[in-house]
């Protein structure tokens, strides 16, 4: 089976598709240097306490590469994946968190 892999000007790995749940090195890496802190709306953790999360759940057929990673600190991570909240992202990379049935907010 052939295994595609997108990598970095510096050979890391940066678009695994399904071949792997966990997020690289070199992944964390790319988005410490995308975002500087945490995308969680009004968290300013520094990148260096956040950790990567699938926007759409890897067990839901997400991918493991950029496009679907977010940086988020434990505190937003926990709320990413709390069922009583939507996760919305921004086209800015802004994560809000809405209450299920609210409205999300408008745009900026």
């Amino acid at each position: 089976n052939l295994i595609p892999a997108v990598l970095g000007t510096r050979g890391e790995v940066v678009d695994l598709g399904r071949t792997t749940r966990l997020f690289t090195t070199g992944q964390v890496k790319a988005l410490r240097l995308r975002h500087p802190h945490c995308q969680g709306h009004g968290c300013d953790r520094p990148a260096a306490h956040c950790e990567a999360h699938h926007h759409h759940r890897w067990l839901d057929g997400g991918p493991t590469d950029l496009a679907n990673a977010l940086l988020l600190c434990s505190r937003c991570h926990h709320r990413a994946h709390d069922p009583r909240l939507t996760t919305e992202v921004t086209d800015d990379g802004e994560v809000h968190f809405t209450p299920r049935g609210a409205s999300p907010p408008p745009p900026p």
